[in-house]
């Protein structure tokens, strides 16, 4: 979005103050530099607002505009004036800061301008886009750039891999093709590097769509965990907010954030984390079998009456994601890691079919699967499951909550709870998933206390106990930006919570005693 420079600078120096009063950046000879906490911080703290240092599209998009960076299409696209590169409408989006890095370099050194024709499909002229961003900082910001050549690329385990070998091919020699780069003065390592710099240390931003990247400084610090101390948000100019979760983190402790999905099993964590970050997790969750007693990637142990579950085991010295061995919880069996990978697959291909958006289906699925017994009942398949059902009931177009039937009202609520039970337990900080279903909490507490009228007392309290959840999904949402759905549901939280103490206030007046 366009910004003047005092806003900028403005930015930056709340940035700083934030940083230097609430955190610190220190360094350990195991884990490098790290975020570590300044002073104590009180649970749901805000630790550190910060801007970007570079922001850009995704390696692999569509045809966006190169200010705001959302989507655009051939009819709604305009041409800038200077390079050509497509924009939206907004006139102010081709004198954004962001898109002055492309537009000079294809003025001053391709010296053609730019014409993209295909709209609809990823185009590989926006791979190199966001290392564009970087690679101009060098002569034109040393301070971004300082700052960004500092941050870790992985160019030693990246070397020789296929993602090392296409950012050479696409991005490296693509660029001093292009525009013309001379190879002295912009070498194809300095570019994997920074290529590796924007793969290890971007974050995707979901403020618009599709979602774009953005490295931070500070924020590129921040430990991992799949069981992390601090959430992750952003605000609406893309700025990075962290937060503490529900526990207080003392002076001195370090602070962490999850770089991977806490929705996946641990398998799929190591395997991801290896990938993309070029380390082995052992936090916690990783390295006890059973992810902290939820049993979240338990699957059914083969042998013959044995009422355990194949868990996976990771040898704390190992640094091969794949060395996991699936050992049951009760009878100590080694199971075959192809028996586990089958079982999965074999639910996982009936849970791509289904039709997320029916709740028939949704229920169907459940019903089987969890009855059948071949996975925990909190596995991950069926946590991913209940929360997409459990939003589903009462949201859907023609069907509010109002329709539900009381067994339907109650299995939401059944939902919410199982799910919120494993969240607090393995991803207490994802503030998105158990604000949502705060949320929803409320909402069903809400259309109890209409379906309770005729007893005074079960209205005041499913009302109160609605109004408990109701204050729980804003606190946890406050800071979400109105572009995410769950900005939008902490908007709405701020509503409710009005007419519900209107609510409460005329049955406090109707049956004359002060609620609790």
């Amino acid at each position: 979005m366009p910004r003047n420079r005092t806003s900028q600078y403005n930015a930056t120096i709340w940035t700083t103050i934030m940083v230097k009063q609430l955190i610190k950046v220190a360094e350990d000879p195991t884990v490098g530099r790290y975020v570590a906490a300044n002073v104590d911080l009180a649970a749901w703290q805000v630790a550190l607002v910060e801007r970007p240092l570079i922001r850009g599209p995704s390696q692999v998009t569509r045809p966006v505009c190169l200010g705001c960076l959302k989507s655009i299409t051939a009819d709604s696209a305009v041409r800038c004036e200077r390079c050509g590169w497509p924009m939206c409408p907004d006139s102010n989006c081709s004198d954004d800061e962001w898109h002055k890095a492309e537009c000079d370099w294809t003025v001053t050194r391709r010296k053609q301008k730019i014409e993209i024709k295909d709209f609809t499909n990823p185009h590989p002229s926006y791979q190199s886009i966001t290392v564009i961003r970087c690679l101009y900082q060098k002569h034109n910001n040393p301070e971004v750039w300082a700052k960004l050549t500092k941050l870790e690329s992985h160019c030693a385990s990246r070397r020789g891999g296929s993602k090392y070998e296409t950012d050479r091919i696409w991005i490296a020699d693509h660029l001093q093709r292009f525009f013309k780069l001379d190879p002295t003065e912009w070498p194809v390592d300095e570019i994997l590097r920074v290529c590796g710099i924007v793969q290890v240390n971007g974050h995707e931003v979901p403020l618009t769509d599709p979602p774009y990247v953005a490295i931070y400084d500070a924020g590129s610090m921040l430990e991992h965990s799949c069981v992390p101390n601090c959430s992750k948000s952003f605000t609406r100019d893309g700025h990075l907010l962290i937060r503490t979760a529900a526990a207080a983190v003392e002076s001195g402790g370090h602070l962490s954030i999850s770089y991977t999905d806490v929705l996946w099993g641990t398998a799929q964590r190591l395997a991801h984390l290896a990938d993309t970050k070029f380390f082995v997790c052992k936090c916690p969750r990783c390295s006890d079998p059973t992810e902290l007693g939820t049993y979240f990637s338990g699957v059914k142990c083969a042998t013959e009456d044995c009422m355990g579950y194949s868990l996976p085991n990771v040898h704390p010295s190992t640094n091969d994601p794949f060395d996991v061995e699936w050992m049951c919880n009760f009878c100590f069996t080694v199971a075959d890691p192809n028996r586990i990978e089958l079982s999965l697959a074999h639910v996982g291909r009936d849970m791509a079919a289904m039709n997320r958006r029916d709740p028939k289906h949704c229920h169907m699925f459940l019903d089987h699967y969890v009855s059948a017994g071949d996975l925990h009942p909190n596995h991950y398949y069926f946590t991913e499951v209940r929360l997409n059902l459990a939003q589903l009931y009462g949201q859907l177009e023609g069907q509010p909550l109002d329709t539900l039937s009381p067994e339907q009202l109650s299995h939401k609520r059944e939902l919410c709870l199982k799910v919120l039970k494993v969240a607090d337990a393995l991803f207490p900080a994802e503030c998105r998933i158990r604000g949502a279903l705060m949320f929803e909490l409320h909402a069903v507490m809400a259309e109890d206390a209409r379906r309770s009228q005729h007893d005074t007392n079960a209205v005041m309290e499913a009302l109160l106990r609605s109004k408990s959840y109701l204050e729980q999904a804003e606190n946890l949402l406050k800071y979400e930006p109105k572009e995410l759905p769950e900005g939008q549901m902490a908007a709405q939280c701020k509503q409710n919570a009005i007419d519900l103490d209107l609510l409460l206030k005329k049955l406090h007046e109707s049956i004359g005693s002060a609620p609790m």
